[in-house]
């Protein structure tokens, strides 16, 4: 950190025990204090794949950087939740993020809810005439349930609720 307390660019070269490459970002990256991270999503659905993440990196394994997006001059997690959870349980105290652009996060934002939707649709198209296709609504009906419970249970733990 700088004595004015913004965070110093990070060059490419890796450091010693650092489990995130800068090489492999597309935006700026840099070198912030964990706490300055803010994970509104810390619920997850896969506890598994963060254990072998946590395995991965306690074995020397390089990930890139999680990417977040500056709101109200704090840091929030726009990609990488799992790899944060992770890096987080380990004696660590600062992370290399990459640093989106707003617009970049809402591109993301717009992709993912346009995947999602195209999805919906033709798998409620395919319903109609395909018993496989109304299984897999029906599996993508109570993920998506679950992915909002999650949310809630996050939005709960983070506001105290």
């Amino acid at each position: 950190m700088t004595p004015a307390g913004r965070s110093e660019q990070v060059d490419a070269s890796p450091t010693l025990g650092d489990c995130f490459n800068p090489a492999l970002a597309a935006f700026p990256t840099r070198r912030v204090r964990i706490d300055q991270v803010v994970d509104l999503l810390p619920v997850s659905h896969a506890p598994d794949r963060i254990a072998a993440y946590r395995r991965a990196m306690e074995c020397g394994e390089r990930f890139p950087p999680i990417s977040v997006v500056r709101v109200a001059g704090r840091l929030l997690i726009a990609d990488g939740h799992k790899r944060f959870s992770a890096y987080k349980s380990l004696p660590v105290t600062d992370i290399v993020v990459e640093v989106w652009t707003t617009r970049r996060w809402l591109r993301d934002q717009c992709g993912q809810l346009l995947r999602k939707t195209r999805q919906q649709w033709s798998l409620l198209w395919r319903s109609v005439r395909e018993p496989r296709a109304r299984a897999q609504a029906t599996r993508l009906f109570w993920d998506t349930i679950g992915h909002w419970r999650r949310m809630a249970l996050s939005i709960m733990r983070r506001f105290g609720s």
